[in-house]
């Protein structure tokens, strides 16, 4: 596990300031995500599969902290509605990842 954590450190660019503190908290934390991410994926029935990000040696309250500072704009809360006139040839449904305008997922930062 010590191994799996230096790799991910060296892959995210993760350098803590105190070795033996610092680092220490941050490798339990780590463990724990880790085992974690195993047992969820360990159970076939889920669609979908978790993995490692930069966040792996957070707390979810660091985490939450880190990215909870989103300010709504200011602007009017008046909602208006916007209708195209003479639209008559329009299908009915598009699937958008046939016309290259979905794109995989991405991290998109803060």
């Amino acid at each position: 596990m010590y191994e799996r954590h230096e790799q991910w450190m060296a892959q995210y660019g993760r350098v803590y300031k105190d070795l033996i503190n610092e680092k220490g908290k941050r490798f339990r934390i780590f463990k724990e995500y880790v085992a974690f991410i195993d047992s969820f994926n360990a159970d076939n029935n889920k669609p979908y599969k978790l993995g490692l990000n930069k966040f792996a040696d957070l707390t979810n309250e660091e985490f939450t902290a880190s990215r909870n500072r989103f300010k709504s704009h200011m602007c009017s809360n008046t909602a208006t509605s916007f209708k195209y006139e003479n639209v008559t040839a329009a299908p009915s449904g598009m699937d958008w990842r046939k016309n290259g305008v979905v794109t995989p997922v991405k991290n998109q930062g803060q």
